[in-house]
């Protein structure tokens, strides 16, 4: 019989995605599955035979959060359909994948909305007077008079 490491690296081999990096958590995940399959042991031992375990029994939460954790270390190596696609690259939608680090979701946001062009006002009172005047068809600066004396003057 084959040893659960020995079938977690022919699997990553047969998905071509195995590196010796993966060892450690191989082994991880080896150890967590036989903790799994001690802890079920335990659950249908504290029954007569013949009966259910009860799913208030303690051991039933210790399986539930052993399962968690294989199911991340399975998705770290690859070993879910979600996982193997983002590591080879690919979204469900057949397209590439998002891209990792905030920089590349900025430079993919930034190329989408390049497309727009935008009024670039030199000032913060420019931005603000033009979006007055979309808006109500007014200038600001009429309404507030001598708000700045220094543009006010040069006007």
């Amino acid at each position: 019989m084959a040893k659960r490491e020995d079938i977690y690296r022919a699997q990553l081999q047969e998905l071509g995605i195995y590196e010796e990096a993966f060892e450690p958590e191989i082994t991880t995940l080896a150890k967590l599955e036989r903790r799994k399959t001690r802890a079920e042991k335990a659950w249908s031992a504290t029954v007569p035979k013949g009966e259910k375990p009860s799913f208030l029994d303690p051991h039933y939460q210790v399986i539930v959060q052993l399962e968690r954790e294989i199911l991340v270390h399975r998705e770290t190596l690859g070993l879910t359909p979600k996982a193997l696609r983002k590591l080879r690259g690919v979204t469900a939608a057949g397209g590439p994948s998002e891209p990792e680090s905030i920089t590349q979701r900025l430079d993919l946001i930034a190329r989408r909305v390049s497309c727009y062009e935008l009024p670039k006002p030199h000032s913060l009172d420019e931005a603000v007077a033009q979006a007055y005047a979309e808006e109500s068809g007014n200038d600001w600066r009429s309404l507030v008079p001598n708000l700045d004396t220094e543009e006010t003057a040069d006007e």
